[in-house]
């Protein structure tokens, strides 16, 4: 048993030092309570087959007494000024649930809306998310969870320990030549001022030659809002792969990022999230 514990921790850092590329990475995962921070994605919309994508939220907090704000960030539109949705914690709960949040709560108005959830507390909380659709007879449905990730883990577009670009990096995807899978991909900028980004893949040995790779594909993001690019990758290898790279560049002084991939099973409309992790390394 030891010897297989130590061949998977060999194994584990030779990926991980395929990733951090002289640098170092934090992955964003079982995040600690914070007061200020992301779900990244969010929606009331149609989806495939007839379906629809609705989002419930989990709200946890330690204070027996406690307030939340959430802001509801549309997709491609700049929301500074959006109005937030006030929560007081009654009877020393400590975990609230809001089903369908975006239609009921967050005062959007009437149609489709896709976008991410910005939440304040005066005192440390965790937040997830179900994101999920659907069928239109009620019977069945698929989705996704996704766990509130601390703004203060956006990657930054200032120098961090003598690096002097941050990047964010996807892995764990999967796409299929016969269309059965595909990758969707999530830029959300948590800042006021519009951003521009630059969304990359290289494979898994870190070069950039895969067939039918773009150079870079750049993304521009108003101010507390997030795009999610609709299968950007299709064509590489063919559209068949599972251990390629994916990384996102500010190129905004004063902004930051955080990022995310949705991968979807176009036969059931299923999908499961991955969120990023940070990246530190040279400016490449």
């Amino acid at each position: 048993m030891k010897k297989m514990m130590e061949k998977v921790l060999v194994t584990a850092v030779i990926l991980l030092a395929l990733f951090v590329m002289e640098g170092t990475a934090t992955a964003q995962l079982n995040q600690p309570l914070h007061q200020d921070g992301w779900i990244s994605a969010a929606a009331h919309a149609p989806g495939l087959h007839g379906s629809i994508w609705r989002t419930d939220i989990w709200i946890y907090c330690k204070s027996g007494s406690w307030s939340v704000d959430l802001y509801f960030g549309r997709s491609g539109q700049d929301n500074t000024d959006v109005i937030p949705f006030h929560i007081e914690a009654e009877g020393g709960a400590h975990v609230l649930h809001f089903e369908d949040v975006v239609e009921q709560f967050l005062e959007v108005g009437a149609g489709a809306w896709v976008g991410s959830i910005h939440y304040t507390s005066d005192f440390q909380i965790q937040v997830w998310a179900r994101v999920y659709s659907i069928s239109p007879d009620g019977r069945h449905s698929y989705g996704q969870v996704i766990q509130g990730i601390p703004t203060a883990d956006m990657s930054p577009d200032v120098p961090t320990e003598g690096y002097s670009r941050v990047h964010q990096h996807l892995c764990a995807m999967k796409h299929t030549a016969d269309g059965r899978f595909r990758v969707n991909i999530g830029i959300l900028n948590p800042t006021g001022v519009a951003a521009y980004y630059r969304v990359e893949m290289f494979g898994p040995d870190g070069n950039y030659s895969l067939p039918g790779l773009p150079s870079s594909i750049p993304v521009e993001v108003p101010p507390y809002s997030m795009m999610q690019l609709s299968d950007p990758f299709a064509a590489i290898n063919g559209g068949d792969w599972d251990n390629a790279i994916i990384q996102v560049l500010c190129d905004t002084v004063g902004a930051g990022t955080l990022a995310y991939a949705s991968v979807v099973d176009n036969n059931t409309n299923d999908a499961y999230f991955t969120p990023a992790f940070k990246v530190l390394s040279p400016d490449d």
